[in-house]
């Protein structure tokens, strides 16, 4: 009785309703990521889970100048805990920004993309355990 009771009171965050759209994303996506892969772009992310400060320092890669990237912190299997953060430069590649709520324990893919959303990279971090991660 609990388990159907389980199975009919919560939302399987797996499984999508539009599986057409999901594929053009994808596809998307991927064409996005080749294309940082393609200009060099990598980072080292840092998450404080104390104090909620995103740091992100990017390398040398020529990608323009941008005063505001976005991080997008996806929970791998409940969507509704994904969060997005703005990081502002505050100085030659580092951009820092807030994050508005604590993010549950487990593993979190990072990622950091520009406000036009014409690249990404990003990594996977276990919080709170690590907090570091390397992006690509």
């Amino acid at each position: 009785m609990i388990t159907i009771k389980i199975a009919f009171t919560d939302r399987d965050g797996l499984v999508k309703d539009d599986y057409y759209k999901e594929g053009l994303a994808m596809n998307q996506n991927k064409a996005r990521k080749r294309y940082a892969e393609n200009l060099g772009l990598e980072a080292q992310g840092q998450i404080n889970t104390d104090t909620g400060s995103v740091a992100v320092v990017l390398n040398d890669a020529a990608i323009g100048h941008y005063d505001m990237l976005n991080v997008t912190m996806i929970h791998p299997t409940r969507s509704h805990n994904d969060m997005s953060i703005s990081v502002h430069k505050k100085g030659n590649n580092t951009y820092i920004g807030q994050m508005n709520l604590n993010p549950q324990p487990g593993h979190w893919w990072f990622r950091l993309s520009p406000e036009i959303n014409n690249w990404y990279i990003e990594g996977r971090v276990r919080l709170p355990d690590e907090q570091l991660v390397l992006l690509k």
